[in-house]
């Protein structure tokens, strides 16, 4: 049985850990998350506080919805469970109150994914944007606050670094690349040229005259997890989620056809240090 509510919290009741809804906001959302993790790591309360250097009462409070995390723990503790910067997103989400809940599943896809597949056609996309493209991308889509979607963008990057990344399969257009704003072409394909290198990472251009680039809407990613395959169509600022059956065979036809007019690996890293030079 539930127990009841018993405490204000920002003009809502908080609830214990144990009976919090998910559904009943982002911060509840939040809070339910670090709980749901604290468990899957069999880790009590106490060895949670040791992490982030609070105690018991603390943890307790946070997963019961009755005081926010600080920022730095959430770090901490997405490096520590290897969440791809989940409660950072959901954190950032909840203090803006901007969140599609169809961009915070993503998210969740993305940090659990044991694979992606991604096709960016117009835009390169955000996974591997550098913080002054994803800033001029914000810009003209007229976000409300730039830079706190520029630092959410960057902390989902840690998914590249994690000790167990996910295999990250990229087939990225040339016209992406050449509609990149003058100002920061150099940068992006500086970075570009460093995620190729990455073992886990499989990055292929499609030159312009390969072709157009198939897909359902321009660029997409493609999520294998342990329990589904889902899909995601992104824009510069958002996106929507793809979870009808067959609409991802869409999505899986098109990236495999695309991939088999695309550049190798090796020729890819190769025209992305040519174009690098062409920029200097």
């Amino acid at each position: 049985m539930s127990r009841e509510r018993t405490e204000s919290h920002g003009g809502a009741m908080a609830t214990t850990a144990e009976s919090i809804d998910p559904m009943g906001g982002l911060w509840f959302l939040l809070a339910h998350e670090l709980r749901v993790l604290r468990k899957q790591q069999r880790l009590s309360q106490a060895a949670v506080g040791r992490i982030v250097a609070a105690d018991h009462k603390t943890i307790s409070n946070w997963e019961a919805g009755r005081n926010h995390p600080p920022i730095e723990a959430l770090r901490i503790l997405d490096a520590e469970w290897r969440t791809g910067g989940l409660l950072e997103a959901l954190n950032h989400y909840a203090k803006t109150m901007q969140a599609p809940a169809q961009f915070l599943a993503f998210a969740e896809y993305e940090a659990l994914a044991s694979m992606i597949r991604m096709n960016g056609v117009t835009f390169v996309p955000g996974l591997l944007q550098t913080s002054e493209y994803a800033r001029e991308l914000f810009t003209l889509a007229g976000a409300a606050d730039v830079e706190a979607e520029v630092e959410q963008r960057m902390a989902r990057q840690a998914i590249f670094t994690r000790p167990d990344p996910p295999y990250i399969s990229v087939l990225l257009s040339e016209v992406a690349l050449l509609l990149a704003p003058q100002a920061v072409r150099l940068g992006q394909l500086e970075k570009l040229e460093k995620i190729a290198e990455l073992p886990h990472v499989s990055l292929r251009l499609l030159m312009t005259d390969a072709g157009p680039q198939e897909g359902l809407g321009g660029t997409f990613h493609l999520f294998s997890t342990p329990e589904r395959e889902v899909g995601f169509v992104e824009t510069p600022a958002r996106g929507r989620l793809v979870t009808e059956i067959s609409d991802l065979r869409r999505l899986a036809v098109a990236f495999d056809r695309t991939s088999g007019r695309a550049l190798s690996p090796e020729a890819t890293r190769a025209k992305l240090r040519e174009m690098t030079e062409a920029q200097q």
